[in-house]
């Protein structure tokens, strides 16, 4: 986005929630998720965005006589109310970031460049490839053979080379040695013998 032409505001009436975005709580609804990261991407493309939460702060929807009115005839089901520059663009429900580029354009706002109002997600780093070779590691590490056997199967069955799972397991067995690492190296310190990483007494030294 380029510098506004005028000062771009955007007012958001949201419906009773338990915060100021509604993120919060066990289940959290995709939409009210997604929108709180458009809200926070229009603050950092310079929009001044204000939230108003009906059961946290009634006095701001009685002060504005658009939202009041609206709110009065069709009751809570027309909010969210969604504001830019004083005008109603929205209501009943909560808009894509598309929606939102071309309200700001309207008022004053520019594209950088076509195709490019909305950022790309940054893709995440834990695939489900990446799960199965976390879960291969842990069962090596926890010793349980029966969830390694079918993790296995399964990784392989994804397309996971056996090198990248033999790497896992490897994984796991370096955690689940370290502790015995240490147990036999303490043993040996408090006995006075040399620590080499075999146990006392085990005949390997």
């Amino acid at each position: 986005m380029k510098d506004v032409k005028e000062k771009v505001s955007v007012e958001v009436f949201d419906p009773a929630m338990c915060c100021s975005t509604g993120v919060c709580g066990p289940d959290v609804d995709d939409s009210l998720a997604d929108f709180a990261g458009d809200v926070k991407w229009l603050k950092s493309n310079g929009v001044d965005v204000q939230r108003f939460n009906l059961g946290q702060e009634p006095e701001a929807f009685k002060m504005n006589p658009q939202v009041l009115s609206r709110l009065q005839k069709g009751g809570s089901e027309v909010l969210p109310i969604i504001l830019v520059n004083g005008e109603i663009v929205s209501e009943g429900g909560y808009p894509d970031r598309e929606s939102l580029i071309k309200w700001t354009r309207k008022n004053g706002y520019d594209r950088v460049e076509s195709g490019q109002e909305k950022a790309a997600a940054p893709e995440s780093l834990f695939t489900e490839k990446t799960e199965i070779l976390v879960a291969v590691g842990a069962a090596v590490a926890s010793g349980n053979t029966d969830d390694l056997k079918s993790l296995f199967k399964l990784g392989s069955k994804s397309g996971i080379s056996n090198d990248d799972l033999s790497k896992a397991m490897q994984t796991g067995l370096n955690i689940r040695q370290k502790p015995l690492a240490n147990i036999v190296e303490t043993a040996n310190e408090l006995l006075g013998v040399p620590s080499n990483g075999c146990a006392p007494g085990s005949g390997c030294c």
